[in-house]
């Protein structure tokens, strides 16, 4: 399957490509700067904002007690297995399995800013 073009940029004028690793994640969550949340925070910024800190969302417990920002080594331990990283965590995904992936979607959310 293709990746898929949205419209994800805060001006409206550049569509971004999601791939296909990446577009399960569009099933729960906003990619665009403006769009609120949806089941799930939007991913707009999420490389290098601090973990469960979108305004507005509603965290689960499990999210807020960790610590630090979303980097490469955190959202992949995330993607491998929610669970496992922040047990009690409201990420209803069972997780990315493949680390090509996984590599895949964390190199799209670095884009969304």
């Amino acid at each position: 399957m293709p990746a898929v073009a949205v419209n994800a940029s805060p001006d409206g004028e550049s569509a971004t490509s999601v791939p296909e690793a990446a577009e399960v994640c569009l099933s729960c969550h906003a990619i665009a700067a403006d769009e609120p949340a949806l089941e799930g925070p939007t991913l707009w910024g999420v490389v290098g904002r601090r973990i469960a800190s979108a305004a507005d969302f509603e965290y689960s417990d499990a999210l807020r007690r960790q610590e630090g920002a979303w980097d490469r080594a955190k959202l992949d331990r995330f993607l491998a297995a929610p669970q496992a990283f922040a047990p009690g965590t409201q990420m209803t995904l069972g997780g990315v399995r493949n680390a090509a992936d996984r590599a895949a979607v964390i190199d799209f959310l670095e884009t969304l800013r």
